[in-house]
């Protein structure tokens, strides 16, 4: 088993994954502002998500979005993609994304 750590310097990034691989992605994020990371629909990974902030953080701060991958099912190629946006948009106006592309063995 490999664990990845990806952050926003990993967008675009290419891996090859196992089955029992796990990632772990990490996305700068302001909820106050009313943005968040949304994952886009994807059946070849358990998804899980939190929000984190610092715990010296003030008021209205900013913290991270962690999302956690295992993969579930074998790929040749795939991809997953993450939107910045506010939910009452539209997801053609996201403020950012973030994306990965993979193969699953």
């Amino acid at each position: 088993m490999q664990e990845y750590q990806l952050s926003e310097s990993d967008n675009g990034k290419k891996l090859q994954l196992k089955m029992d691989d796990h990632i772990v992605i990490k996305l700068p994020s302001s909820p106050g502002t009313g943005y968040n990371w949304e994952v886009q629909p994807n059946n070849h990974f358990m998804v899980s998500h939190q929000y984190t902030t610092q715990s010296d953080a003030g008021v209205g701060a900013g913290g991270m979005d962690v999302f956690e991958l295992n993969p579930q099912t074998q790929v040749q190629n795939g991809s997953i993609r993450f939107i910045y946006r506010r939910a009452w948009e539209d997801a053609s106006k996201a403020g950012k994304t973030f994306s990965i592309s993979y193969q699953i063995q």
